[in-house]
């Protein structure tokens, strides 16, 4: 009985190590994900930007010719 209570009780704290690496990289991927969404957002609202200037320069070429 008390080896298979102490393979139990290796397997529950063995079974912890795990969840806890689990939850750090959910949480470090989490981080990752804001951040990513974060960069994503900046980087259209500069793509718009820069298209907005290829208008109106166009738009200046375009009254000229």
């Amino acid at each position: 009985m008390k080896s298979e209570y102490r393979q139990a009780l290796e397997a529950v704290i063995a079974q912890e190590a795990k969840v806890s690496e689990v939850a750090r990289m959910h949480a470090e991927a989490a981080c990752r994900e804001n951040q990513l969404a974060e960069d994503l957002r900046f980087n259209r609202e500069t793509l718009a930007r820069y298209e907005d200037r290829v208008g109106r320069i166009e738009s200046q070429i375009l009254r000229r010719g």
